[in-house]
């Protein structure tokens, strides 16, 4: 497909007169009147890679929250998958559901009042993303099956290069602006344990493909791993006929309700994830009630994040959880102290587990925290010297979630790509840009809104800031921007004074430190929802390098008029403001 040409630049509008430059083409006096009106924005192709809900957030707003948008973004959106849904079309496996709230883990602009429990189901995660799909012709733009594999920056054109495959055919797209929305609970991480892929012969799966045409009754099963996908599979694995299971663990993991969901419907229930009642699904129609539900949810969450702060308050949390964790183990001693944490608490993610600490009190499940150290054709062999035979190995070990790109992204520097620059740590501009990659942005990047409160929600700020960044250069004629690097240095280094008061950075493992103890927190935000709220509502363009189309920054102003004060219906005294009131 052709580069899309800047207009002005290839047939001289506006009316300016055309000038020669010595090489003998044409350009145009940027300082020469033009026939526009001031602000008259020009049409941008927007590329954003993923239809999970950060993909589908960008097709609403182009589509729908911002009519003025779609007179000036041509929006299309690459999905590599078959259907749209992103993480919840990918992990599928028993049992599995979203460990916050589903009333606040919801599109914003349209919640669903029909959820069937407290938390959702990934199948009904999945079925409300395709309903709203339909219902808001949000697929409009999208392309399915199609991956991109690689992005080249091309500097005269202000454009990048988007390579795509589909169909195992490439081909070169061009956009003036590139937004992520692919996440990083994706693509799995599948261990690196001598003899697995080669050796064993009985049945291998991972949580992020499942195999559902394999049965999994009467088998002895393998589980490796207890972050939030094993701890989801392993009690539904126990309750198959006929099956013995083994968990293997590499540490402890903290299965806990911070907010019981009692505490959020205010009704006390033995259900550790409830149903709704037909009452208060009816109650939720009222949007104004469903509205104070969701209210309600999102204050008690953000009033806990207090006990992310190392100290008194998360050290009487992780007694709380200590003690609520022992009661569901029937403080057997060798269950508690293998699977109840000494780290503080919410140093690795949380999770509410429903039974899967009651398991291990069944006689056919168990676990051992020895490293596991080869796999034979019908075993699993671990540090300690034992030997645990089983026909199923599940792999529960979690996602790539290094943040760094799968195919060369190349921006200004083309001696290096941002596969390569975050080899090591990924650093970014308030989790949404990075120096040196113009007009690039990023819905979940390094150091995200993802350690409290509702991810969709953040995602939802994010994409309103894109739209302002996009408005402004279609209406100021800006050819493109991208943070200055001292800056983006000094949100990160200021960032990571405030996690030191955070128990992220404390003394556990984490893949909010890439795998490490010491680390970097380089997966979460250092600060709270409404810090992060914050500081995406507003443009801090004082951040940011901007390049625009002409040596003349204020082209915009166009003929010195705005086409809002040439339409008959406009109010022209619309800024005569109403006499105020003195306040005593």
């Amino acid at each position: 497909m052709e580069a899309t040409e800047l207009p002005e630049v290839a047939r001289g509008v506006n009316g300016m007169p055309q000038i020669v430059v010595p090489n003998g083409t044409t350009a145009v006096d940027p300082f020469k009147l033009s026939q526009q009106y001031a602000y008259t924005p020009k049409k941008l192709k927007v590329f954003t890679i993923g239809a999970g809900f950060s993909g589908l957030l960008m097709a609403h707003k182009f589509q729908h929250r911002f009519p003025e948008m779609k007179e000036i973004v041509e929006h299309t959106i690459f999905e590599a998958l078959s259907d749209v849904g992103g993480t919840w079309l990918v992990n599928n496996y028993p049992g599995v559901q979203c460990d916050v709230p589903a009333h606040i883990y919801a599109f914003p602009f349209d919640p669903n009042p029909d959820w069937k429990r407290f938390y959702a189901s990934g199948a009904d995660i999945l079925g409300y993303m395709k309903a709203t799909v339909k219902k808001w012709g949000l697929d409009r733009d999208i392309q399915l099956n199609t991956r991109v594999v690689g992005a080249d920056w091309q500097e005269e054109l202000g454009q990048w290069k988007v390579t795509v495959e589909h169909e195992g055919k490439r081909r070169d797209e061009y956009c003036h602006v590139l937004i992520s929305g692919q996440g990083v609970l994706v693509h799995e991480n599948w261990p690196s344990i001598p003899g697995l892929k080669d050796k064993f012969k009985g049945h291998i799966t991972h949580s992020a493909r499942w195999d559902h045409n394999y049965d999994y009754s009467n088998k002895r099963i393998a589980v490796i791993g207890n972050g939030s996908s094993g701890i989801q599979i392993v009690p539904q694995m126990a309750k198959l006929p006929g099956t013995d299971v083994m968990n293997f663990i590499r540490g402890p993991s903290w299965v806990y309700y911070r907010a019981p969901p009692s505490k959020h419907l205010g009704r006390e229930f033995d259900d550790p994830n409830p149903e709704y009642t037909e009452e208060e699904k009816k109650k939720f129609q009222d949007p104004e009630q469903h509205l104070a539900h969701r209210k309600g949810i999102i204050s008690r969450t953000n009033k806990s994040f207090y006990i992310f702060l190392k100290g008194a308050n998360n050290a009487e949390g992780a007694r709380l959880a200590t003690q609520q964790m022992a009661e569901k183990l029937n403080h057997d001693p060798e269950l508690c102290e293998k699977l109840i944490p000494k780290y503080e608490l919410g140093c690795r993610r949380i999770t509410p587990g429903p039974g899967y600490l009651e398991s291990f009190l069944r006689p056919n499940c168990h676990l051992t925290n020895s490293p596991i150290t080869s796999v034979s054709e019908n075993a699993v062999h671990t540090a300690d010297g034992k030997t645990y035979e089983c026909d199923v190995i599940v792999c529960a070990t979690g996602f790539d979630v290094s943040h760094r790109p799968r195919y060369p992204i190349v921006g200004l520097d083309k001696t290096t790509d941002l596969r390569t620059e975050w080899a090591e740590d990924p650093e970014s501009y308030l989790s949404v840009a990075v120096p040196s990659y113009p007009n690039y942005f990023m819905m979940m990047g390094p150091n995200c809104l993802g350690g409290h409160g509702s991810l969709v929600e953040s995602l939802n700020w994010t994409g309103d800031y894109f739209v302002k960044w996009i408005k402004k250069m279609a209406t100021e004629d800006i050819k493109y921007v991208h943070p200055k690097k001292a800056v983006a240095d000094a949100f990160i280094k200021y960032g990571d004074e405030v996690h030191k008061t955070l128990v992220w950075t404390g003394s556990c493992s984490s893949w909010y430190k890439r795998g490490t103890v010491n680390g970097r927190v380089t997966a979460l935000f250092g600060g709270s929802a409404h810090l992060f709220q914050r500081m995406m509502a507003d443009l801090r363009t004082e951040d940011f390098e901007i390049t625009y189309n002409t040596a003349n920054p204020f082209r915009f102003m166009g003929n010195g008029f705005t086409a809002f004060e040439m339409d008959e219906k406009s109010d022209l005294s619309w800024y005569v403001e109403v006499a105020e009131k003195l306040q005593q």
